[in-house]
């Protein structure tokens, strides 16, 4: 291994780490495990991915995430499609725990009453779940599903297995007057809020101009309520301490250099495509390195990957 992209090899401790050369750490991946889903909201951007029916087994995950997590890939967001509809979504999360991994999810909620259980048992560490509504006809205007409800029941059981949940908040015009009723649930739950910007990627120019929200009268409100506020590691995002003590986390995505000044993040989709950036189409194949089980290959892979990688907006 001592010629595998070593100038790009570091060690933190008695970790191996891979930096891209603008010295930015190379720590989360975000694996795309299906794109099946069961909803058909109108903003989804298929997280950049180009669409494939294909899909890697639980064995290929657990391949992949041996080899990756050896290199210091360590955080796991596992989505889709909706990740909750893949035969093996435990068997992943059981594997990135096997080898000292941080698994997290992000799920539309639907099956999260039926899953919290063996999720919990597979030491998931948080999920993140879709809420853009708190009114059924919203909802199901945004995602083409009356599912509030069984939504709401996901969350509710989740709580009793004690599993740290996350809201993920997209601010459109039709739900932009529920921030506050929307924090006032989380702060009465114990859940922290991603405050998400809606991306110009998956939709038209039409579509997204009818939709689109600027953020800052909502940072505005934060500055004035908040009793804490910090800049996190990871994308640097600002997060900020409501006076219930749960955590509202910004997310500007586009055209915003801070965040990719900060992106430690790779991309994989469920045929074994490696994406660099959501933005960029450039793909690296992991597949037949994945299937052929041979571990030098992927490792070189992902070593390139991280050489490639470059801020999409300075």
């Amino acid at each position: 291994m001592a010629y595998l992209y070593t100038h790009r090899l570091y060690y933190l401790g008695t970790l191996l780490m891979l930096k891209d050369r603008f010295g930015r750490p190379v720590t989360h991946v975000r694996l795309s495990v299906t794109n099946r889903c069961n909803y058909s909201c109108v903003y989804c951007h298929r997280e950049g991915l180009t669409y494939s029916s294909e899909e890697l087994s639980p064995e290929d995950w657990d391949f992949f995430i041996r080899v990756a997590t050896g290199l210091g890939l360590r955080y796991y967001k596992v989505t889709g499609g909706e990740p909750l509809l893949y035969g093996g979504i435990v068997d992943v999360i059981s594997s990135v725990r096997r080898y000292g991994g941080i698994p997290s999810i992000t799920t539309n909620g639907y099956l999260l009453k039926e899953f919290a259980e063996p999720l919990s048992r597979a030491g998931i560490d948080h999920i993140n779940v879709s809420l853009h509504s708190l009114k059924r006809d919203v909802f199901a205007a945004l995602t083409g599903y009356d599912a509030l409800d069984k939504v709401l029941s996901g969350i509710r059981e989740a709580l009793n297995y004690g599993i740290k949940l996350k809201i993920n908040y997209l601010v459109l015009k039709p739900n932009l007057s529920e921030i506050w009723s929307l924090l006032d649930f989380a702060s009465s739950n114990g859940l922290d809020v991603n405050v998400i910007e809606l991306i110009p990627l998956g939709v038209s120019k039409e579509l997204y101009e009818s939709l689109h929200v600027d953020l800052d009268g909502i940072v505005s409100y934060l500055e004035t309520v908040s009793i804490k506020k910090h800049v996190e590691q990871f994308q640097n995002r600002t997060v900020y301490t409501l006076p219930s003590g749960i955590k509202v986390y910004v997310i500007k995505g586009y055209g915003n250099p801070l965040m990719c000044a900060g992106c430690s993040r790779i991309r994989v989709g469920p045929d074994g495509k490696l994406k660099l950036c959501i933005y960029r189409e450039v793909y690296l194949d992991l597949k037949q390195s994945i299937k052929a089980r041979k571990e030098f290959e992927v490792m070189e892979i992902l070593a390139k990957a991280v050489e490639a990688r470059e801020p999409y907006f300075r």
